[in-house]
């Protein structure tokens, strides 16, 4: 099941954003998916290597401390699995997950195989844009292997208000308050928010290079659903989205962690499956065109209503 379930009572528009205590980690450590979530990255990037990564002397700055974020963030939160000491700026790295040891000098790229924001990103299974300082937020590089719908690509260069043209009436409240935050976010306060959606598939690369494919492969199929079928064909897919200002360079870090479960693996809870339907009863009519649910919502519902009931349990 999903570690993370952001289905409430009732639809929530602003989708729930926060400030991350004390004792919670800004990367979330999924252990039962991480080795194989982090070896389709690192597949990902070595496959075409400039579709999923965009750094550069530019944000270099900004990469190392990307880099010391992770690090630091895991070996706090993870001790078991990573560990990290310092002699200096002489850095040692562990990570048992993966049996890797790397030890290099910070600030000195010479000693470590990737860009410094390329290699922390292969050590997590977030995703990592860079958006710029000043108050337009644009996205300046990244590394982008698990997007839904968009690429690095398509909004670098681009502010954020631009990359949110198309969103639904109803949530352009969130999108506002999204751009308020950009200006006003402090470096040491990681502010986090969820999104979801619902898709035919559970491959977590849904990169615009696949959105021909998904879309004709979502045409074929989506009819042919019923309340029978619609359990193992349709996955719940949710981001954990999160913000942080870098101290030095003063770019915000935009992570983004993905997780992939069925409708029918969730709805093994008939609470889950009681609260999906409540969201899904209350998300307006743009917001379920945007997400592309209404083709599937019927099937859906019957499904889900069932399963609340306790039916097919």
């Amino acid at each position: 099941m999903l570690k993370l379930f952001p289905f409430g009572e009732a639809f929530d528009a602003s989708m729930g954003g926060q400030v991350l205590r004390g004792d919670d980690s800004v990367f979330d450590l999924d252990l039962p998916h991480y080795l194989p979530e982090v070896r389709l990255k690192r597949r990902l990037l070595e496959d075409d290597h400039r579709y999923y990564f965009r750094g550069g002397a530019q944000t270099m700055q900004a990469q190392w401390e990307v880099l010391e974020l992770v690090l630091r963030d895991l070996a706090v939160s993870a001790p078991e699995h990573f560990s990290l000491s310092q002699d200096g700026d002489r850095w040692n790295w562990h990570n048992r997950l993966l049996n890797e040891r790397l030890t290099f000098r910070f600030g000195d790229g010479e000693g470590l195989p990737q860009e410094p924001l390329d290699w922390a990103g292969r050590q997590i299974q977030e995703d990592l844009v860079l958006m710029s300082a000043d108050e337009r937020s644009v996205f300046v590089g990244g590394q982008l292997c698990f997007a839904n719908g968009w690429a690095l690509d398509d909004r670098l260069g681009k502010s954020f208000a631009e990359i949110h043209t198309r969103t639904p009436q109803t949530t352009l409240p969130s999108v506002d308050a999204g751009q308020r935050l950009m200006g006003v976010l402090k470096a040491g306060r990681t502010v986090w928010r969820s999104s979801w959606n619902f898709k035919m598939t559970d491959e977590l690369d849904l990169t615009t290079r696949h959105k021909a494919r998904y879309k004709a492969d979502f045409a074929a199929r989506a009819p042919l659903l019923d309340a029978a079928t619609v359990g193992p064909a349709v996955f719940v897919r949710i981001e954990r989205q999160t913000f942080t200002r870098l101290p030095r360079s003063g770019l915000v870090l935009f992570g983004v962690h993905t997780y992939n479960s069925s409708l029918e693996t969730e709805a093994q809870d008939p609470d889950r499956a009681r609260r999906l339907v409540a969201v899904l009863r209350g998300t307006p009519e743009d917001v379920r065109l945007y997400k592309a649910i209404t083709p599937i919502e019927g099937p859906m519902f019957a499904f889900l209503a069932a399963r609340a009931a306790g039916a097919g349990a």
